[in-house]
């Protein structure tokens, strides 16, 4: 059976409330109560993924140029060395030259880091970025019913721009 929900009131005005109910709609939250759950959830995520030793899922999004040295082969060999972290891999070709990589990782928050690190600082990558997600449950999770109006979710993790 699911829990009870809680009732509890939030004091906020001025610049704060205005932001919020901008972020609301931006969101597609259909109202406040899903989007400050959605931040706290947000917020729980954020803390379990910091921590080194706690189950993760990692994205890692790569743009290169395959024309420089050996990337192709350097980022399959870095994958081939982790194959237990490694899920999946996407490569789309943009261009003549560049390429788009989804790596999809799972394992241990600080070896899924690192790895995007290094997947990352590859030399011949213009862009990465690891987005990370928590493989544990975080309680509560909401409504993805028919009923329920779509909404976008906030975005984590970090970026590197290589030149």
């Amino acid at each position: 059976m699911k829990d009870p929900l809680v009732r509890f009131s939030v004091a906020i005005g001025g610049e704060l409330l205005q932001k919020f109910d901008q972020y609301r709609e931006q969101h597609q939250y259909p109202n406040r109560s899903e989007a400050v759950r959605g931040l706290m959830r947000a917020a729980l995520i954020e803390e379990v993924v910091t921590q080194d030793d706690s189950e993760a899922m990692g994205v890692v999004t790569l743009i290169y140029d395959h024309h420089t040295g050996r990337i192709a082969e350097q980022l399959t060999e870095l994958q081939h060395l982790h194959l237990d972290h490694v899920v999946t891999t996407t490569h789309v070709h943009l261009d003549a030259r560049r390429c788009l990589e989804v790596i999809l990782l799972r394992g241990k928050a600080k070896r899924i880091r690192s790895l995007a690190d290094s997947l990352i600082g590859t030399k011949g990558v213009e862009t990465g970025r690891l987005v990370l997600a928590s493989a544990e449950p975080i309680s509560e999770r909401h409504d993805h019913s028919e009923n329920a109006k779509p909404h976008k979710h906030g975005k984590l993790g970090h970026h590197h721009h290589h030149h």
